[in-house]
């Protein structure tokens, strides 16, 4: 199974954006625990913002470029949505449950491969 998903992941120009989210999102869900767990300080609360926007560039750059090849379906505006409303939300609630969105958001980018290859 896996030696098919590879060869149609490189060869789509829309999924390498949702690889690069995923990997983006994975460092910044580590680097959010570090700062809830251990310290705080402004520069890695500035690096986690950017983090986040770079994410969510690549999410617009998944859309647009799956839009111009093929079609998007609800599915991928509503992941899309995801991250533009809900994940940032959280974060005015307890930094546990925004870890806990964000995870849960870590786990719907591979959706999106798996949507475009079925």
């Amino acid at each position: 199974m896996f030696a098919n998903v590879f060869p149609q992941v490189s060869e789509s120009p829309s999924l390498i954006w949702v690889i690069a989210a995923i990997i983006f999102n994975t460092v910044n869900i580590f680097l959010g625990l570090y700062m809830a767990f251990f310290k705080k300080e402004p520069y890695l609360i500035r690096m986690h913002l950017y983090l986040y926007i770079t994410i969510l560039i690549c999410l617009v750059l998944f859309l647009v470029m799956n839009g111009v090849h093929s079609e998007n379906t609800i599915w991928e505006y509503l992941i899309g949505l995801y991250f533009i409303t809900l994940v940032p939300l959280s974060r005015k609630w307890d930094v546990l449950v925004h870890a806990l969105i964000a995870i849960v958001g870590l786990t719907l980018l591979p959706l999106l491969i798996l949507l475009q290859m079925y």
